[in-house]
């Protein structure tokens, strides 16, 4: 036996790497491919998954306050100065006529105490308060009968819209007014609104009073404000 060991070949033990050399080897063969793998990857344009994700992207939504500035000149804010220093001065007088083209063409009855029109045919100036003139002293207010049928002075009031012209006559001159507002309003306490207990010279005020088909008086009228915006003397 002992002889036998002896018989082997000096070199056979070295014959078979050792494991440090396996990992040498293992290690020389994986990082080529590694630094090839990086290469690639870093070697590709960074622009593009940049455009990939930006073209996914919604459109932002406009602006809220760039929506109401864009919208604002079709509106005139209440605060509009008033144009009636610059105008045609005109002695504040009795109303004889108020037209608006189109829609309203009416004479006026007696002046009435109460913010109730007279007849169907007529409107009436409401005489505790102002007279049409300019610049005037007071707010001027008309009264009328606005009926569904459309047999009344007021009947198309409920078609006047802002930017409307409403003219009108009396025997020193025509007096010009655009409209700036149209409300619906309860009767009951009218008279104790604001709009119609402050004195603003230069405005007028509508006020249709709304009935049935029956012919009785609604609870809500309709009533429209305006500025004065021209003078012309007779």
């Amino acid at each position: 036996m002992a002889g036998s060991h002896r018989a082997e070949r000096p070199d056979q033990r070295h014959s078979s790497l050792s494991p440090w050399a396996v990992v040498l080897a293992v290690a020389l063969a994986v990082v080529p491919a590694v630094w090839l793998g990086a290469q690639r990857v870093f070697s590709e344009p960074v622009s593009s998954p940049t455009r990939s994700r930006t073209t996914d992207l919604p459109i932002p939504p406009v602006s809220p306050s760039n929506d109401a500035h864009a919208t604002s000149p079709t509106s005139p804010p209440s605060t509009t100065p008033s144009p009636a220093a610059n105008l045609t001065r005109i002695s504040p007088d009795a109303p004889r006529r108020i037209v608006s083209t189109g829609l309203i063409d009416a004479g006026f009855d007696n002046a009435v105490t109460a913010l109730e029109p007279a007849t169907s045919t007529e409107v009436a100036r409401w005489a505790p308060r102002g007279s049409p003139g300019s610049p005037g002293t007071d707010t001027v207010y008309v009264v009328g009968k606005v009926f569904t049928d459309g047999d009344s002075a007021f009947a198309s009031l409920p078609r006047l819209k802002t930017g409307a012209e409403i003219s009108l006559r009396t025997d020193s001159g025509t007096l010009t007014y655009t409209v700036r507002a149209t409300t619906l309003q309860s009767r009951a306490g009218l008279a104790g609104d604001g709009l119609f207990t402050s004195r603003a010279p230069g405005r007028l005020v509508l006020v249709g009073v709304r009935y049935d088909d029956s012919g009785s008086a609604l609870d809500k009228a309709l009533v429209v404000t305006a500025e004065l915006t021209g003078a012309e003397r007779s």
